[in-house]
């Protein structure tokens, strides 16, 4: 995980998706077993929206009553929940209403969360048309949970390779990641500056330094979850392979100074209506860096400060 984007959903959304899953629960009533009627009874009110926090208590408790009834029950009781939570006809272009591109098409930020290189977009006209949408991860995956599989904050919305290449059938409750709605950004990047400047200095002769992923604290409470984010989604390689675009923004950081910025404001645009901005100088806005393109990356080159 990148970066985190609790905020992705507006409270008008929440409230949208909660009234669409609490109108799959009434119209599964009354329930077709007792199992079913017992989860709907204890959770059913919070299933729409409740944050991780509360999903995996569900999990707990729920996969706990499972443990202790016969296989063919809990055949059974996947199979409802599957009929009741049917995240197929919620992806479906062609349903009306709200549905997965409804969704999407609200979100607040259009990079994957778990790699910020792949964009998660959504482009929706009619449901005859062609239109696109980001695939939407289940953290805690509905093959094992399907209970979940309508719940908000278990639906990611991120790029095809994180969620289907990388993540996969992965069981995240089983084996923690970074949760993009409930961890701290904890994936952090370091760059040795006076390395890079002998470098250059040097006529590029020596190994030119690259950025690494600054080490974690084995003691931190997620060293874990980022140790294993880290190998699910290759961030190391997939920092490598984006090794020449971020090579381009040190050298733009290198050129700008805000003494510089204001000369050329002085001397250029002194009679003009627009000035030239940060922004505009390094071609990246640090208050924007959640939907900029390795914004997490660039975010901490920005904030090193260097001194040269």
């Amino acid at each position: 995980m990148q970066i985190n984007i609790s905020d992705i959903w507006s409270n008008a959304v929440m409230q949208k998706h909660k009234l669409f899953v609490e109108g799959k629960i009434n119209n599964a009533l009354p329930p077709r077993n007792a199992l079913i009627g017992e989860l709907l009874t204890a959770h059913g009110g919070c299933l729409a929206i409740a944050r991780p926090d509360a999903l995996r208590k569900i999990i707990s408790l729920t996969e706990q009553k499972l443990k202790t009834v016969a296989k063919a029950e809990r055949i059974a009781f996947q199979e409802e929940c599957t009929r009741i939570f049917d995240y197929g006809r919620f992806a479906a272009k062609s349903t009306k209403n709200w549905n997965a591109y409804s969704l999407c098409m609200t979100a607040d930020y259009r990079l994957c969360p778990y790699c910020q290189q792949s964009l998660a977009v959504t482009i929706y006209r009619d449901s005859k048309s062609g239109a696109l949408r980001p695939t939407l991860d289940h953290f805690y995956p509905k093959h094992k949970y399907p209970y979940l599989a309508l719940s908000l904050y278990n639906l990611i919305p991120s790029c095809h390779p994180c969620n289907s290449s990388l993540k996969g059938q992965k069981d995240f409750y089983k084996n923690e990641h970074l949760h993009p709605y409930e961890d701290d950004e904890v994936i952090c990047y370091d760059f040795d500056i006076a390395s890079y400047i002998q470098h250059r200095e040097l006529a590029l002769t020596t190994q030119a330094p690259q950025v690494s992923i600054r080490k974690l604290a084995s003691h931190h409470r997620l060293h874990g979850k980022l140790q294993r984010s880290i190998a699910t989604f290759l961030a190391q390689e997939r920092l490598a392979v984006s090794e020449p675009e971020v090579s381009r923004f040190i050298e733009a950081l290198l050129s700008y100074s805000p003494e510089r910025l204001d000369e050329i404001n002085r001397t250029i645009f002194l009679n003009s209506n627009w000035a030239l901005t940060p922004e505009v100088a390094i071609n990246f806005s640090r208050a924007n860096y959640k939907n900029e393109w390795l914004g997490a990356i660039k975010r901490d080159l920005y904030d090193a400060g260097w001194e040269l």
